[in-house]
């Protein structure tokens, strides 16, 4: 009858499934751990669109659901959710990464350069995890908008901060950018 009870029995299950996702990952099975994954998932979307109908103020909760949204690739659904959430202002910038990244995988790369753009001139901390991957997402932004020295510069950033972010992806995709560069000219 309470949902505080129900609520709580999600989150065992939600750990118990994530268990069971990662102890298949370590295993070395690829189809299991595929398997677990989708309906880890598919379970989390449903919890969530709970928590949403008991507590529909509680912008955390929108901002969890819209992050699985993203997710399961349904970017339409996921963006107004997360510019909700962005109102909350533990998770405003979060919102604002996958913002963005919904915008990238729609390819709609004029707005999620400005939403990214936006996100890191007010984030302070901008050499931590999240900041790391705003600037990311905005190096890969202005990448698929073909705005090469854009990309170049947000990345070159990235490297002075942490040379072997995303395990060295950041210094191919410039060695990629600089060789295709080469090319053109």
């Amino acid at each position: 009858e309470d949902y505080r009870f129900k609520s709580r029995a999600y989150d065992i299950r939600i750990k118990q499934k994530r268990r069971a996702e990662r102890a298949a990952r370590d295993a070395g099975d690829q189809e299991k751990h595929r398997k677990l994954k989708a309906e880890s998932l598919q379970f989390e979307l449903s919890v969530f669109k709970d928590r949403i109908k008991h507590y529909p103020t509680d912008l955390r909760y929108k901002y969890e659901y819209g992050r699985r949204l993203f997710e399961t690739g349904r970017f339409d659904d996921a963006i107004p959710l997360l510019q909700e959430a962005r109102a909350d202002r533990k998770v405003r910038f979060q919102c604002s990464l996958w913002i963005g990244r919904c915008f990238f995988e729609k390819n709609y790369y004029s707005q999620a350069a400005d939403t990214l753009r936006e996100a890191i001139a007010s984030y302070e901390m901008r050499e931590d995890d999240l900041g790391k991957q705003l600037h990311y997402w905005l190096g890969r932004t202005y990448e698929g908008a073909g705005q090469t020295e854009d990309a170049l510069k947000v990345y070159g950033q990235l490297i002075q901060w942490d040379y072997n972010y995303r395990k060295g992806d950041v210094r191919k995709r410039i060695d990629d950018l600089r060789s295709s560069q080469g090319n053109k000219v």
